[in-house]
């Protein structure tokens, strides 16, 4: 791969995870289908759940239900990004989230606050429709949470 292919490559990589916090924080969940996750993709959150979810089905189902009622911010930092090939590549972002319920759906253990950083692993793959993600995993190093009053 050479050094233009590698930047072409890493813009695409960086535009699709722009979609996905797009996505998220907008609940689009078609933007999700079309433009961010591949229809096979993984994802793991270990906070929330040992194994991880698998298919893009499971995951817009898990994520747009647990996401229903709240406010998120979602940014993702300086990604590191490994090819492995001209199709496929492994990704680190630094990440912060926060996220904002209210008192009536709190987040687990009653709070309606959480602001979160750590990172996110990943693989995209270029498929046939541009690059997708296929697996992510969610660390978070620190979380603060709040109860409004």
């Amino acid at each position: 791969m050479d050094d233009l292919a590698r930047l072409v490559a890493g813009e695409a990589i960086r535009q699709v995870k722009a979609r996905y916090f797009y996505g998220l924080d907008h609940k689009d969940w078609d933007l999700w289908r079309r433009e961010v996750w591949a229809a096979d993709g993984e994802l793991h959150v270990p906070e929330h759940r040992t194994e991880p979810y698998r298919g893009i089905d499971a995951i817009i189902a898990w994520v747009s239900a647990a996401t229903a009622d709240q406010v998120s911010i979602h940014h993702g930092h300086m990604p590191m990004i490994e090819f492995d090939g001209a199709d496929a590549a492994r990704v680190i972002w630094a990440m912060e989230d926060r996220l904002y319920r209210t008192r009536e759906h709190p987040l687990e253990g009653g709070w309606t606050e959480l602001h979160g950083m750590g990172h996110y692993r990943e693989r995209y793959e270029r498929r046939p429709e541009g690059w997708r993600l296929v697996s992510s995993q969610l660390t978070r190093l620190r979380v603060d949470m709040r109860m409004t009053r």
